[in-house]
């Protein structure tokens, strides 16, 4: 082989070596992982980011201060002593519903959780059946801030939760204004966001529901 041409062609091979080797130059650490953004609202409230800004859900007892991302004492607050709920009138309202409607059907599945949010609507909710018993997980998104009731037509296990935080049930009560709707328990939401609703389990198949809102 001609020098000229041996001298390139170990140029050449030199270049692969060099393109096939670490992209870092040997000895300097990795790159960090960047570090998790810390919630503003925290430690009274979460924060929810969303397409039309970013806006504080602050707990019981707090507020976010207009233009602010933050969560402060609530001045107007009244604390609420514990099982302490106003159940208004009791579901009178509400059985107007079972026998006047609007009515809607949903039907639980493990892929999807359907929504059980129109307003002032009598659910029929069909359970799907596990090993445990029957139940159901639905999407409810709150039209309003401040007590609502789920009414329903047996007393059966219901459970809330935001995301993975639990929201507690108040108060329970039993209802006799009329035979459709047996059992009620009040929550306290705020609104636009989006709650699961889990029903069961139960040896039932079928349940009627209806949300109400008092503000």
């Amino acid at each position: 082989m001609h020098l000229p041409l041996r001298r390139s062609f170990l140029a050449a091979c030199g270049a692969v070596l060099v393109a096939c080797g670490d992209s870092e130059p040997a000895g300097e650490p990795p790159p960090e992982d960047p570090q998790e953004q810390e919630d503003p609202c925290a430690p009274h409230g979460h924060i929810h980011r969303e397409a039309e800004g970013d806006w504080c859900h602050c707990d019981r007892g707090y507020l976010a201060p207009e233009e602010q991302l933050v969560c402060v004492v609530d001045p107007h607050h009244v604390p609420r002593e514990e099982g302490e709920f106003d159940f208004g009138d009791d579901g009178e309202h509400a059985c107007w519903h079972v026998a006047n409607g609007p009515y809607a059907s949903v039907t639980a599945s493990e892929s999807r959780m359907p929504r059980v949010d129109a307003f002032h609507t009598l659910y029929t909710v069909n359970l799907r059946q596990t090993a445990e018993g029957s139940t159901g997980t639905f999407q409810f998104k709150a039209f309003g801030t401040g007590d609502f009731i789920v009414y329903l037509s047996e007393h059966v296990p219901l459970t809330v939760h935001e995301g993975t935080i639990p929201v507690a049930v108040i108060a329970e009560k039993h209802t006799t204004v009329c035979t459709g709707l047996q059992h009620m328990a009040g929550l306290e939401l705020t609104e636009g966001v989006t709650y699961t609703f889990t029903l069961g389990p139960t040896s039932l198949a079928q349940l009627r529901m209806v949300t109400e809102y008092f503000p």
